[in-house]
């Protein structure tokens, strides 16, 4: 059959078109499968030079806007816009490929049927996401390499590095990537901060810092070589220094407390950094801080070093156990001689409590002079009793005995002519002291002044034994302070008696 004529009866015009479906055009399935590498090849092949440097100038401008805003923080934005933009160059691809094979088919020719373009549109997809994993890859190395600065304890190395990847490689797409280098920038500077502190010998702080630091997730430092150890020996060199600087003579509440805090720290290093060089120095440390606490005791300053040693009760001596055996030593000779000297500075109270604390927790040390010292400071105590008697007055006290006889004894029989108690109070050799309470007579007329010896035969009279020597006496009413009490310091001799009756006008 002839073509049909033309318009107006004219030739015949070129056949009609057929129908082209939108998935049927070759071109358009081909632009359309290289526009998904992103960088617009689609266009390229159809050689559609206006989009396709529009798709590289917009996908240039997204990824580099992504890297500046974050894409690996943002997912959920980039990844959806990027994605976007990407489907509407595919879809564009089709549109822009079937108005090419048109355009062909109208001049007569036919879409290239080459397989080429597929085959490239595949390997452009593939090299666009190996680009992608090649940059997370390339992160993630340049993280190992910070990691290993930050084990090598180099963290300003490490910080430069852990900043480049998260301001480098936001392309990775990879929150992890980023997570982990902004987490060893926060562990590194905690590592700073503690050697920071070392350098400036802020030994306490360098210690919280470097616990922070180890409890950290993202620690990567090892303690290989006892640093931590030895910051933990000078803190406690520090402590002992400034307790020492503290100390005037008295053992206040932080004097005690930085001694004892740097005994346990010398200790803490023995048992917790056992395997250390620093775990060694920990015995001769410990003596050099027992020496130093307990510089009194060296000076011979008793009460002081009493004191001293006491701030060490109860701690563990095992990392030099030669300490613990001086302190069993020294701290109950401390306790007698401070009870001596407190007995000259006449505290009798406080050369009690020594006492006490002898009897109660050492009481095999010295009991002998452990029971002179209680008997020194009894003597002391009637001492003052008799000072204060004699305050506002004293009257002299006949020093004569009354008799002298047989034996290696002293006796003293004196007789209460009054009618109140009367108290005799007596302080002789080795501070052999008492009080005795002497009653009033039965039969004697308190009226008048005795007028002979009879009044010695009271049944009421003090019979006292004593050992010869030189006696200081006071006798006086129990009751009457305004009373002259009777006074003397008289060196009896054995066998001699001393005996009299006593009368208040």
């Amino acid at each position: 059959m002839p073509p049909p004529p033309g318009p107006y009866g004219g030739p015949p015009g070129p056949p009609p078109l057929p129908p082209l479906g939108l998935f049927k055009s070759k071109s358009g399935l081909r632009a359309a499968l290289l526009n998904l590498s992103g960088v617009g090849a689609g266009y390229f092949y159809l050689r559609s030079w206006l989009f396709f440097g529009i798709n590289v100038g917009v996908t240039l401008a997204l990824l580099v806007t992504a890297a500046i805003l974050g894409a690996a923080d943002n997912l959920l934005v980039w990844v959806p816009s990027l994605l976007f933009w990407i489907l509407i160059t595919v879809v564009h691809g089709l549109f822009a490929g079937r108005s090419h094979d048109r355009r062909l088919m109208g001049t007569g020719q036919q879409p290239s049927a080459k397989p080429m373009p597929m085959i490239l549109a595949a390997c452009l997809v593939l090299v666009m996401a190996a680009s992608l994993v090649g940059v997370w890859q390339a992160g993630e190395w340049r993280l190992r390499v910070a990691d290993a600065a930050h084990a090598r304890g180099d963290c300003d190395t490490a910080i430069d590095a852990y900043n480049g990847v998260e301001a480098g490689f936001q392309l990775s797409m990879s929150p992890s990537l980023m997570n982990r280098a902004r987490s060893g920038v926060e562990a590194c500077e905690l590592l700073r901060r503690a050697q920071a502190d070392v350098e400036n010998e802020a030994y306490d702080h360098a210690l919280e810092s470097y616990g922070e630091y180890f409890a950290h997730g993202s620690a990567q430092w090892e303690d290989t070589d006892g640093s931590v150890a030895e910051v933990h020996l000078d803190y406690a060199s520090q402590l002992a220094t400034e307790a020492d600087e503290l100390y005037s003579g008295e053992v206040t509440s932080d004097v005690e407390e930085a001694f004892r805090q740097a005994q346990e720290t010398y200790t803490f290093v023995a048992e917790d950094f056992s395997d250390t060089p620093a775990a060694e120095e920990v015995p001769a440390a410990l003596v050099d801080l027992y020496d130093l606490a307990t510089g009194d005791y060296a000076e011979e300053s008793w009460c002081g070093a009493f004191g001293q040693i006491g701030m060490f009760d109860g701690l563990n001596w095992d990392s030099a156990p030669e300490i613990a055996d001086r302190i069993d030593e020294e701290r109950p000779n401390a306790a007698l001689q401070c009870g001596w000297d407190q007995v000259d500075e006449e505290n009798f109270d406080e050369a009690e409590d020594q006492v006490e604390f002898l009897t109660a927790d050492y009481p095999e040390h010295e009991a002998d002079e452990v029971e002179d010292l209680e008997r020194h400071i009894g003597a002391g105590r009637v001492e003052l009793q008799m000072d204060l008697a004699v305050i506002v007055g004293e009257s002299d006290l006949d020093g004569t005995a009354w008799e002298t006889g047989g034996g290696d004894k002293v006796k003293v029989q004196y007789v209460n002519h009054t009618d109140e108690d009367m108290r005799f109070l007596y302080v002789g050799p080795d501070a052999v002291h008492g009080e005795v309470i002497i009653e009033p007579c039965d039969s004697c007329d308190t009226s008048s002044a005795p007028t002979d010896t009879s009044c010695l035969s009271d049944s009421n009279a003090m019979d006292l034994t004593l050992d010869p020597g030189e006696y200081r006496i006071v006798i006086g009413a129990v009751d009457n302070f305004t009373s002259k009490p009777l006074h003397n310091t008289i060196n009896m001799k054995a066998g001699e008696t001393y005996a009299d009756c006593f009368y208040t006008d």
